[in-house]
């Protein structure tokens, strides 16, 4: 699940990041007040609760409610700017920089490695504003 939050900035950019990881979207309650996401897709207590091998939360803080809701998911990758909210510290794995551009060098790995020019032991640079 690539799940985004308050800290997405281009959702063109994250529905395209979910498209080429062949995941399944979520989003933080706020997102889905803005209007960016279905409420379908809501995860957490006062949305759905989810079971996912992997859960990834770009630009979420970690509200206590969206962290009941992703309690029985395996390993939670956080990309946030704070290094100090609640999202980071539940997290098995932080990134902490600028969602847009790690998102963008994930697409973008993700389709070198599809088309053999990245194997799976290469690492992935990503710039960051911050």
């Amino acid at each position: 699940i690539l799940s985004g939050g308050n800290g997405v900035k281009d959702w063109g950019l994250f529905h395209r990041a979910t498209a080429a990881l062949g995941a399944t979207e979520g989003a933080s309650r706020v997102a889905v007040d803005d209007g960016f996401m279905a409420r379908d897709r809501q995860v957490g207590a006062s949305g759905t609760w989810v079971t996912a091998r992997v859960y990834v939360a770009v630009g979420i803080s970690g509200a206590i409610q969206h962290l009941q809701g992703i309690g029985a998911c395996d390993k939670v990758v956080a990309i946030n700017l704070d290094p100090g909210c609640d999202m980071i510290k539940r997290a098995d794995l932080s990134v902490i920089g600028d969602g847009t551009a790690i998102l963008q060098a994930l697409i973008e790995a993700v389709d070198n490695w599809r088309q053999g020019g990245l194997t799976q032991r290469e690492p992935i640079a990503v710039a960051s504003n911050g």
